[in-house]
């Protein structure tokens, strides 16, 4: 079998990891696969490790260019008429549209779609009227060119079949291979976090998170209550690492609030789960999500989470509300902060118990299924 990978952007992050892991997976399955990529230079240069073959699209961005869009769905037919694939899978928003890309060929593929999170059309996204109407009229349009549309989480899924933007669909769980995830034990991952922070962190409760600095992540939801937690938790300091657009806006307000000597913006660090061990805790307050591949990582690290309940996050916590708050909710989430300080072993065990649904091992038999078979499947 022949098989396209398309994602928007190869920059680092949760989709990334998921098209990588994929494209190894069944390259070592012995199927034939590519890779279709914008910007960026983590997905390339992890694909160059594995000897997996990319192509490099101008075309495909983050943005709303119609020309882009057009232009894009062009290079892709072009690749599509050169090379016979059985499957092209298609990753985020803006490669959607690249299902027309293969109308009307003699040698039509499968084309599958993933949603890894729901982006401007998730209910917690606030653009204007008009700027969401229009993004649910592209959804409703070129979903009816895909073959199999996968979701990460069952809050994705029951939105948009609320709204009637599809008759079949699947729900497969991101996954990640165990005996690849190295830790840090948590003195030493502890001790790599003082040295980047500058300070001795040995005495403090870490609260952390690794994500992009951006809209989605709502960092500012920690930055504008930290005296909060401050005043529950006097010994409390935040990191985060990641970065983002909004690394600079991130800063002013943690200069102005005048924090700095408690709230930690590392960026980006290689191989960045490898010190969530380091972390007391670890918290997305995220507005809106698929399944984070950073929230997987921490379950696997043995570290208790504290997570909007938003995407995929009750999904990977097995809907436990100790670890869950609401969106924005500053008292719910103090509340929950010093029940998870005080009930860390009995949550650890718990989320161990969550690992099995989210191997990678399970996501690719769950793909092959979705590969292999003719027909959509109803959740």
């Amino acid at each position: 079998m022949r098989i396209l990978y398309v994602i928007t952007k190869s920059d680092i992050g949760g989709a990334q990891v998921f098209v990588l892991n994929l494209a190894r997976a069944f390259r070592n399955n012995g199927d034939e696969v590519e890779v279709v990529a914008g910007d960026g230079d983590f997905l390339f240069r992890e694909l160059d490790k594995y000897n997996i073959k990319y192509y490099y699209l101008n075309s495909l961005k983050r943005n709303f260019s119609v020309f882009n869009a057009l232009y894009f769905v062009f290079q892709l037919r072009s690749l599509l008429k050169r090379n016979k694939y059985d499957v092209v899978h298609l990753n985020s928003s803006n490669t959607l549209i690249g299902a027309a890309a293969s109308l009307f060929l003699k040698n039509k593929p499968k084309n599958v779609f993933t949603f890894h999170g729901l982006s401007f059309i998730d209910k917690n996204f606030n653009p204007n009227f008009i700027v969401k109407y229009l993004a649910k009229l592209y959804f409703k349009i070129f979903l009816k060119a895909i073959d199999e549309i996968i979701f990460e989480c069952r809050m994705n899924y029951d939105e948009l079949a609320g709204e009637r933007m599809f008759k079949n669909a699947r729900i497969i769980y991101n996954g990640l291979n165990p005996e690849e995830l190295e830790f840090l034990n948590a003195d030493e991952a502890r001790k790599f976090l003082s040295d980047k922070c500058g300070t001795d962190l040995e005495k403090n409760f870490v609260i952390g998170s690794t994500g992009r600095l951006a809209y989605q992540k709502n960092y500012e939801f920690l930055i504008n209550n930290f005296h909060l937690i401050k005043e529950k938790m006097p010994d409390a300091k935040v990191i985060i690492i990641g970065d983002g657009q909004d690394y600079d806006e991130y800063m002013r307000m943690i200069k102005e609030r005048g924090i700095e000597n408690d709230f930690y913006l590392l960026g980006e660090i290689k191989n960045s789960h490898r010190f969530i061990s380091g972390f007391d805790l670890f918290t997305l307050t995220s507005r809106y999500e698929g399944v984070a591949i950073s929230l997987i990582e921490a379950i696997y690290s043995n570290t208790p989470v504290l997570v909007s309940n938003v995407g995929g996050n009750p999904d990977v916590v097995g809907m436990d509300s100790n670890q869950l708050f609401e969106l924005d909710n500053t008292e719910e989430y103090l509340e929950k902060l010093l029940k998870i300080r005080h009930e860390r072993k009995k949550i650890v065990e718990h989320n161990a118990s969550l690992r099995v649904d989210f191997s990678l091992s399970k996501m690719v038999n769950n793909y092959k299924e979705v590969y292999f078979t003719t027909g959509n499947s109803q959740v």
